[in-house]
């Protein structure tokens, strides 16, 4: 089968690894499949391909970003890659287009041929869009514009990947005659090879400085528990000292100092395994949600989670089963569930441990890649 992908792809340092894409194009090409991933920079000024080690290959397509891009109202961006797939020669039985943020499906939709596709929802730009707190802001004109997009492109499109309850419904309300394909994420194997001593006292946040993923509430939270517990808060993902201290000075953290508080950027699976013998649970206090990553990898090593009940979490976590689901900017009820679990040595390792059970079948590598190899097919002979 000759595959593409249209997709957000890490093309620089620094930048978000997106396992979930490169984990699934390694097994994708593993089944004897090929596969192309397009996407595109404006850091470039012509088309780039690049061979990756995994046997895929990776085209990037230029276009005008900046201003530039925002005063077209994102048609830069769309109609760079409308015209490179007009032009693509390549024979191609079905496209993946994986996200609604980036209009990439705008694209598709614009251009002459006529070939089988289907979208995978990540987040949703639509509802994330009424968590920002300032209305008048380059972020809420971004976001506005994209959220514009993602409609029209659910509207007029008709297969996808779901996987939540929360992601099917939006869907659903949008485009009641849409085809759904229920389907997980790849987790790094290095997740399933983690053994999970239940020695950890320190506490892991995995959201660096995102507004979404609630710092600011984590460090008030943080702050509470250091009332009573002499821990460590580890925080990994893009986040500065500066970061933390604006935070603290806002809310006037006395507690926090450069001793309790460990920075550590962006890490790979490996690092992030050795984060996590340290901490007794990883906190996702998130304003909003689908099935974050980052969720389901602690999940998955067995490592106790506590997180906010929005958006898919709960289509993740079963409430004192697998998981601690607290209310939304809740701080003392968030620092109070923390600490319970962390005097709670046998409800630690009773939720650590269901949680790895239950995530590790959702997390199945064989089951992810044929269900998604299954749908390409589907969909191809419904094109047909």
């Amino acid at each position: 089968m000759n595959i593409l992908w249209i997709s957000y792809y890490p093309l620089h340092q620094n930048e978000h690894p997106a396992p979930w894409i490169t984990t699934l194009a390694k097994e994708t090409v593993s089944q004897g499949h090929s596969l192309t991933i397009l996407t595109v920079s404006s850091r470039i000024f012509e088309v780039k391909k690049i061979q990756s080690v995994s046997g895929y290959e990776v085209i990037v397509v230029p276009y005008k970003g900046g201003i530039f891009h925002l005063l077209s109202f994102f048609n830069s961006r769309i109609n760079a890659l409308k015209s490179f797939l007009n032009d693509y020669d390549q024979n191609i039985d079905v496209i993946h287009v994986h996200g609604t943020e980036h209009q990439y499906a705008s694209s598709l939709l614009r251009i002459k041929k006529k070939i089988p596709f289907i979208i995978s929802v990540q987040g949703i730009m639509s509802l994330y869009k009424k968590e920002l707190k300032k209305r008048l802001s380059m972020v809420n004109l971004f976001w506005t514009l994209s959220s514009f997009y993602e409609k029209k492109e659910i509207r007029n499109s008709h297969n996808f990947f779901c996987r939540t309850h929360w992601d099917r419904s939006f869907i659903h309300q949008m485009n009641k005659n849409s085809e759904f394909f229920m389907n997980w994420e790849l987790i790094r194997p290095e997740f399933f090879q983690y053994e999970n001593d239940y020695r950890g006292r320190d506490l892991i946040f995995m959201a660096g400085a995102s507004f979404l993923k609630a710092l600011d509430i984590c460090l008030q939270v943080f702050d509470q528990l250091l009332a009573g517990i002499d821990i460590k808060l580890h925080i990994v993902g893009t986040c500065s000292l500066k970061d933390v201290d604006a935070i603290r000075i806002k809310y006037q953290l006395s507690r926090l100092n450069s001793e309790n508080i460990i920075l550590y950027g962006q890490q790979d699976a490996a690092g992030i395994c050795e984060v996590y013998m340290e901490c007794f649970c990883l906190y996702h206090p998130s304003l909003i949600d689908n099935s974050p990553n980052t969720v389901c990898e602690a999940q998955v090593a067995g490592l106790p989670v506590v997180a906010t009940n929005v958006g898919g979490l709960s289509s993740l976590i079963k409430h004192t089963e697998t998981g601690l689901l607290v209310d939304k900017n809740n701080v003392h009820q968030h620092a109070e569930t923390l600490f319970n679990l962390y005097q709670d040595d046998k409800l630690r390792r009773y939720l650590g441990q269901n949680s790895m059970c239950v995530a590790r079948k959702r997390h199945d590598k064989v089951n992810i890649v044929n269900k998604t190899i299954d749908a390409y097919r589907k969909i191809m002979h419904a094109a047909s």
